[in-house]
């Protein structure tokens, strides 16, 4: 059978593998675009396009040579980045205006933003290149990141203003920009916020917990449902229909994340792009819910349904497994209080493991009986987990 519509999956890695699977069930042609010929999604694409799809120019005459009826970003930001701009050449759905995707995808200017229109954030100041270090009237502890990094690199917490040049040091060392953001740290508890909408409307939306217990920045625990009160979710939903609203944003996902502090919430940052990690298959297995179809829904020209009534949930963990030093990692167990565990292995047996932020070995996803069981393990995983090295 020939397949008459293609699309390109920018982005080949594990995360992208739900996503790609989602543009086959459609029966499209799907090629991939990712520089590492080892990745997962080469081994299942129709066709393969080895090139940095972070290089716009290299990504648009991909798509000008293929005749691609539809471009899907994956899972970080300079795939989407990279799509939105070819996608503002070439006419393809489910896009922001290259504007509007800078505002939300830009530490920088969506500080900016959140100032501008009195959203509920850490009160921050951007620092340019040549511009003095200095925080300005923040109160300290300050968080120091660069305007464009991922999985916490970059980020330095300060406690005196006299240590903050170190600290933009780190943050440029880690980007592809000279700009840096500094803001008020804010004590209180992370979660993240995936809303699927429609018309300016929330039509679904999942609440998930996360913690950083590794690598600062880094979530590597989380777990849905969300302990979460519903006075903190419904504050957060009024601040992202707001944002949607101001800056004229596309139907599909709004992810967030958020700290949360005695009902009080402070926006931290959003992505329209799929998070990382398999974070939908986390959405999934605890609801059932279609979450990868509702990501891509928009990309290939559907409108997103209103939500079914879901099963009952299932009380579901996700542990990304890292270290804090590397090591070679000969294999892995745990000793989880539940035997309804799946593992996705992302190292072969004698590989390095690099040290987090910047390697993972595997993603567990544990199914426990009860909420209690669940949040009496969630919040450090790292310690159910075992990695054997031959050393």
């Amino acid at each position: 059978m020939t397949l008459s519509r293609k699309a390109l999956l920018v982005g080949s890695s594990f995360s992208a593998v739900p996503i790609f699977f989602a543009l086959k069930a459609r029966g499209l042609h799907v090629s991939v675009c990712g520089n590492l010929q080892s990745d997962p999604c080469h081994q299942y694409a129709d066709a393969s396009f080895f090139v940095d799809y972070s290089d716009r120019d290299a990504l648009l005459k991909v798509v000008q040579d293929n005749g691609f009826d539809f471009l899907v970003p994956s899972c970080n930001d300079y795939a989407y980045m990279a799509s939105t701009w070819v996608a503002a050449q070439c006419g393809f759905p489910g896009y922001d205006s290259m504007d509007a995707a800078s505002i939300i995808h830009t530490k920088g200017l969506f500080r900016r933003f959140t100032e501008t229109h009195s959203i509920k954030a850490p009160h921050a100041v951007r620092l340019s290149d040549g511009d003095p270090v200095e925080a300005g009237t923040l109160r300290a502890p300050y968080l120091v990141k660069p305007v464009d990094s991922f999985s916490g690199r970059g980020v330095t917490r300060v406690r005196k203003p006299e240590a903050l040049a170190d600290a933009v040091a780190t943050a440029r060392s880690s980007s592809r920009s000279p700009e840096v953001v500094v803001e008020e740290f804010i004590e209180g508890s992370l979660h993240s916020h995936s809303a699927f909408f429609s018309g300016g409307k929330i039509v679904s939306d999942f609440f998930v917990d996360e913690y950083c217990t590794v690598y600062p920045y880094q979530v590597n625990c989380s777990n849905h449902p969300s302990r979460l009160d519903e006075s903190p979710r419904e504050a957060v939903r009024e601040e992202m229909r707001k944002v949607v609203r101001l800056a004229g944003l596309s139907d599909g996902l709004m992810h967030t994340q958020f700290i949360e502090r005695e009902g009080r919430v402070w926006i931290i940052e959003s992505m329209r792009r799929c998070p990382g990690d398999l974070y939908n298959k986390l959405v999934e297995y605890s609801t059932g819910a279609p979450y990868t179809d509702y990501y891509v829904r928009p990309f290939v020209g559907e409108p997103l349904p209103a939500p079914a009534e879901s099963p009952a949930l299932k009380y579901v963990g996700r542990h990304t497994i890292s270290t804090a030093m590397p090591t070679v990692a000969f294999s892995f167990s745990h000793n989880l209080p539940t035997a309804a565990v799946r593992t996705v292995p992302l190292k072969n047996s004698g590989e390095r493991l690099g040290p987090a932020p910047y390697d993972k070995l595997a993603i567990v996803f544990a199914e426990f009986a009860t909420r209690e069981e669940l949040l009496a393990v969630a919040p450090d995983f790292a310690r159910y987990i075992s990695i054997q090295s031959p050393e």
